[in-house]
């Protein structure tokens, strides 16, 4: 056997050995996009908004499946397509649900006439008076817990937020390990 056959006869050999490697990681690595798109990602917080809820910064699991298989409720944090600019995404709580008048009054918010008990505000509560704000069959209204910084529905042009905007639920602070906490 001559040097041109030995080379011709390895070279399948290194295509074989070299594709055995590359497709179960390049098949893992799929995988892992599609869990962290479709069903738990990791989203970073660079605003104090939600503050004290979710610190800044910070890391936080994010459940995708939690708002597709569910419908939102009031009160739950929620990440979404900022209806100003839908290639940033946001993190606010639901305040008003679809069909629900929200006013804020002297440092309180109110739904449908009644007052919203908010153990999760940063202190300083809300300041300033807005609304009334009624929310549109198939959308909600957002705020953050750090009322007096969060750029939140009050605010935005367009807004409130489709359902289909929400992108999943904010479950669980990961990082900072000292701030590691589940996210009500």
């Amino acid at each position: 056997m001559d040097l041109s056959e030995r080379q011709t006869e390895r070279r399948p050999a290194l295509w074989k050995t070299l594709w055995e490697w590359v497709w179960p990681i390049a098949l893992g690595c799929l995988v892992a996009w599609g869990i962290q798109k479709w069903i738990v990602g990791v989203a970073i917080v660079p605003s104090e908004s939600m503050y004290p809820t979710i610190p800044n910064p910070c890391y936080m699991l994010v459940d995708h499946l939690a708002t597709e298989f569910h419908a939102p409720y009031e009160g739950e944090v929620v990440l979404f397509h900022w209806p100003d600019d839908p290639s940033q995404i946001f993190v606010k709580r639901i305040i008003g649900m679809p069909g629900d008048t929200i006013v804020v009054r002297d440092g309180h918010v109110y739904r449908n006439g009644k007052l919203l008990h908010e153990p999760y505000l940063a202190p300083g509560g809300t300041k300033g008076d807005y609304g009334p704000y009624k929310v549109p069959a198939g959308e909600y209204f957002m705020m953050g817990d750090n009322r007096n910084v969060s750029d939140d529905s009050r605010f935005w042009q367009h807004r409130y937020v489709p359902r289909s905007a929400i992108v999943g639920r904010a479950d669980m602070v990961i990082w900072p390990p000292g701030k590691a906490h589940r996210i009500h």
